[in-house]
């Protein structure tokens, strides 16, 4: 039993040598040179409109007033929803409406949203069990002013 041992362990070592000896005998390859190519694409950034905004304080509530430059009405509807300036933004229709319409919500404490259209002017009412939110865009030369407020009932 011990010759196999002893027959086994050489073995072992044998090959272990054997392996690291074939290891050290390769040649160090010296990587080629290589030659970045930089490629240069134009990349258009979509501008978002330039914001120039104001908290308000209104009784019983708070409100905020922004200025976005180079838009229109659509957009800053769409850019409400889609980055949820306002809580339950998700419930907007998700277009503007062309007339004065009401909507009937009952999810989540919003009863309802109103639209009030006029030329040039959108105000938004979102009707909760504690209170109103009221968004206005409103269109004026090529900026867009919107306001957005809560009131406490």
């Amino acid at each position: 039993m011990k010759k196999i041992a002893c027959i086994a362990l050489l073995a072992l070592l044998f090959t272990n040598c054997k392996q690291s000896n074939n290891e050290e005998s390769k040649p160090i390859e010296k990587p080629a040179d290589t030659i970045a190519v930089v490629k240069t694409e134009k990349i258009e950034k979509k501008t978002e409109p330039k914001e120039d905004c104001k908290d308000i304080e209104v009784e019983m509530g708070d409100g905020r007033e922004c200025i976005l430059q180079d838009s229109d009405l659509d957009k800053v509807y769409q850019n409400i929803i889609k980055n949820k300036e306002v809580e339950e933004s998700n419930y907007f229709l998700s277009t503007i409406p062309n007339e004065n319409k009401s909507v009937e919500v009952n999810q989540n404490g919003l009863i309802s949203i109103d639209y009030q259209i006029t030329k040039d002017k959108v105000a938004i009412s979102m009707n909760y069990e504690g209170g109103v939110t009221e968004v206005t865009l409103e269109k004026i030369n090529n900026t867009v002013k919107r306001s957005i407020y809560h009131y406490a009932d």
